[in-house]
């Protein structure tokens, strides 16, 4: 991940039934994911479908990710992404990407289309939704940030 957009690292984390991870964040936000499609489709996460193996989960990296006893891993910033998917907020995953494809702080983000630090961080966990106004502003502002003089 580009270390100028914003990763939430992991504070704790605990496996659930049904191949599912509750995920908390440093901050306090809380997540769940389901992880059956994960392990159902990825030859390395294959063996995670032994109840016993996915229960040995932990935090690694200093909170960037969830390992498991075979050096299987996932990043703090995917399992908010697959989270935010199961829940249907595309809102969150468009916002997300255009952050990311724009190399945008969290700071440099709220700049850009005029709200607050606090605002896209809501925007980026999902825990506030995008409207429909910021997006074609995010929109805009890369239309102008194309077409501007060199």
């Amino acid at each position: 991940m580009n270390n100028t957009t914003t990763a939430y690292r992991i504070a704790a984390v605990a496996a659930l039934p049904e191949s599912r991870l509750r995920v908390e964040y440093v901050g306090g936000n809380l997540i769940e994911v389901d992880l059956t499609p994960l392990i159902a489709h990825s030859r390395a996460m294959r063996h995670l479908a032994d109840p016993s193996l996915f229960a040995a989960v932990c935090v690694g990296d200093y909170g960037w990710t969830v390992v498991w006893d075979n050096n299987a891993e996932l990043s703090s910033d995917r399992l908010m992404e697959m989270a935010l998917e199961q829940q249907g907020r595309t809102d969150a995953i468009e916002f997300r990407r255009w952050q990311e494809r724009n190399h945008l702080s969290l700071n440099a983000a709220a700049k850009a289309i005029g709200v607050t630090r606090r605002t896209i961080s809501q925007y980026r966990t999902g825990a506030r939704p995008v409207p429909r106004t910021v997006m074609l502003a995010c929109k805009g502002w890369e239309v102008e940030r194309d077409h501007a003089p060199a």
